[in-house]
């Protein structure tokens, strides 16, 4: 910001610093526009012992400095491109300085990167599937260009996205462009159940859990198991792992009336006996 206002301070002195003075060099080819890195700045002038300094507002671009029979020529060091803007030519002989307030524009676009980012980037099946997209293209120097001739600089859609859940690319092989869409939640569940005599257990696995579109719920979803004896109440928890979650659950020579629930959705009561 210091640099901003240092800059924007020197701009605005610029009527004060062109005075008409017969020992500040005349601009040959003066232009409000300099385009890079072609054009070349030409100045008479019968002193010596100049030096000239070019500032876009963001950063110095580099000069090369050449004394002719009447004067002297810049040329630009770079052969490279800028972030196009507002620029100042500073020109100064000892205590003598001028100042010259010009636009900076690039010659070409170099290479050009599209962008196109997505909001929300992750999604969920059981909610909203809208999903907002805006892009926009960049110039090899970080200059946004008009790439949509209908919308300017941007163009802005929405969308409803496919319940198919995912990681998917706005952009093929940037990683970057990645969204998300995630499983809803289990609509039904099916218990099955097998009693291993000799651990006296019953191994209980609840899935294949799906959500309303066919997705497998997330890893990681938890299932509760509600069994009891006739007298006692019990709870066990798992994490579904590709859609199946099981516990393993003491037979302790009982029967028992068992479901098993996610969020909201309950499994049909499944009796477990010892046999």
């Amino acid at each position: 910001m210091k640099n901003l206002f240092f800059l924007f301070v020197l701009m605005l002195s610029v009527p004060a610093c062109k005075l008409k003075d017969a020992n500040i060099p005349v601009w040959i080819n003066e232009s409000n526009v300099v385009t890079l890195p072609r054009d070349s700045f030409f100045f008479k002038t019968k002193n010596k012992n100049w030096d000239a300094s070019l500032l876009s507002f963001t950063q110095p671009i580099p000069l090369s400095f050449r004394e002719t029979n009447d004067g002297f020529v810049l040329t630009l060091k770079s052969k490279t491109g800028v972030i196009e803007g507002p620029g100042l030519l500073r020109l100064s002989n000892g205590k003598q300085q001028v100042y010259y307030e010009l636009n900076l524009r690039n010659e070409s676009f170099g290479f050009i990167s599209h962008k196109d980012y997505r909001s929300p980037k992750t999604v969920n099946t059981d909610s909203s599937r809208q999903q907002q997209r805006i892009v926009h293209s960049i110039d090899q120097w970080r200059n946004i260009i008009s790439a949509y001739p209908t919308s300017g600089y941007f163009a802005e859609d929405r969308f409803t996205l496919q319940p198919v859940a995912g990681v998917f690319y706005a952009q093929k092989e940037k990683p970057i462009s990645a969204f998300y869409i995630q499983p809803g939640s289990a609509i039904s569940i099916t218990v099955h159940s097998i009693y291993h005599a000799a651990e006296n257990i019953f191994v209980v696995t609840a899935g294949e859990l799906k959500d309303e579109y066919n997705n497998i719920v997330a890893n990681g979803t938890v299932v509760v198991f509600l069994y009891n004896d006739g007298e006692i109440n019990y709870r066990m928890e798992a994490f579904a792992v590709n859609g199946f979650a099981t516990v393993k659950i003491p037979a302790l020579n009982k029967n028992y009336i068992l479901t098993a629930n996610v969020n909201q959705t309950v499994s049909s009561p499944v009796q477990l006996n010892a046999r």
